[in-house]
């Protein structure tokens, strides 16, 4: 039924536009794909469903509460900064005050005399010359220093206001922040709830068997439809080939290997596809070589997962995220952040899965990844 919706066209006379076009249609294939796998119904579909909710609402709500730390530490660097300039105006008004009344009293002194009193007073030449150069002088430097005083006194009265704003602002985003982080401890708790219930209706070595399978058939029916839409759209060439940098890709987690490729899963009857790293909850999950992203959304038993095509039949999976940085479509650079370490498909603990895929098969990632 999907393959229906699959059609082919020259790599090489691809326009961005039709790229674009791919991009729609590989994202309508994916919701109809999700649909279909929903029509399989199981007396656990209720709680992955509710596992699922909750599970995304935690990487909207992890993202948000990153998004408004860095929002508050930028608002706390500028109200930083007014403050500094505050104080080093209100210095400068101080030494600027007295210089200018220095300037008024040396007028006074001076008798605040014209040129034309000055040339009225019939001194010689010479000296009538000094004394014109030296009010022409004093005047320019009294005009300047009163200058500088009044737009120092008015950049004042502009601070003023906006510091206060600012510290509005600030403390708007602190409550905001404060909702967030609520939010997301009462959702963590929900999460909490339904896998403890989740897990009691698998506890079962032949239920955990089932439920493994299902997710990779989930997971496999969604890689042969990514595969099928993305073999004719290129990815930049600006960079080193994918091929020819088995050995040397950086890890995309920072991390110990819990679970190596092949090593057995659940009753030695179902292996590992890829790498399980652990990794702190919210550390970075990096590109580990540039690509375009064809897959960025929940997936039973994958949690919040995103893949990444990078050309010549090379995808890599990134899966359990606690949130996902980029959409489908997006060009990825190798080293970008893409995401957030998690425990999002039911995990008990935090940690990346990690796949690398050829022409839809997986394979080991490790000879390709840099050694530790």
């Amino acid at each position: 039924m999907l393959g229906a919706l699959i059609f082919t066209a020259p790599a090489m006379a691809m326009t961005e536009q039709e790229r674009q076009a791919r991009v729609k249609e590989l994202r309508e294939t994916i919701e109809e794909l999700k649909r279909e796998l929903n029509k399989v119904k199981s007396n656990r579909d209720q709680l992955l469903n509710e596992l699922e909710s909750s599970e995304t609402k935690i990487g909207e709500l992890s993202k948000k509460v990153q998004e408004l730390r860095k929002q508050l530490e930028n608002k706390q660097s500028h109200l930083q900064k007014l403050k500094s300039e505050k104080e080093e105006l209100s210095l400068a008004k101080k030494q600027q005050q007295g210089s200018v009344a220095r300037y008024l009293d040396a007028a006074y002194r001076l008798g605040q005399q014209s040129s034309l009193k000055l040339l009225l007073n019939q001194q010689d030449p010479t000296q009538l010359a000094r004394n014109l150069r030296y009010y022409r002088y004093f005047a320019g430097a009294q005009a300047q220093e009163v200058g500088r005083y009044v737009t120092t006194i008015q950049r004042l009265e502009e601070l003023e206001p906006t510091i206060a704003a600012e510290a509005e602002a600030l403390a708007r985003s602190h409550s905001e922040l404060r909702s967030k982080r609520d939010q997301l401890v009462s959702t963590q708790a929900q999460r909490k709830k339904t896998l403890a219930d989740l897990e009691r209706s698998i506890a079962s070595t032949d239920a955990k068997l089932k439920s493994t399978e299902e997710d990779r058939h989930h997971l496999e029916s969604l890689l042969r439809e990514v595969v099928l839409i993305t073999r004719d759209m290129q990815v930049p060439t600006s960079n080193e080939a994918f091929a020819k940098l088995k050995g040397q890709l950086p890890w995309p987690a920072g991390g110990k290997v819990l679970r190596n490729f092949g090593s057995p899963r659940v009753a030695n009857k179902i292996s590992w596809q890829g790498v399980l790293i652990g990794a702190p909850e919210g550390s970075p999950v990096y590109a580990v070589h540039q690509g375009r992203v064809v897959f960025a959304d929940y997936l039973r038993g994958q949690g919040l997962l995103l893949i990444i095509d990078h050309g010549a039949g090379f995808m890599t999976l990134y899966a359990h995220n606690q949130s996902l940085f980029k959409n489908l479509g997006d060009w990825v650079k190798a080293g970008e952040q893409i995401a957030s370490v998690g425990q999002s498909g039911g995990q008990d603990s935090a940690g990346l899965y990690f796949e690398l895929r050829y022409k839809g098969q997986p394979t080991d990632p490790r000879p390709w990844l840099r050694k530790a």
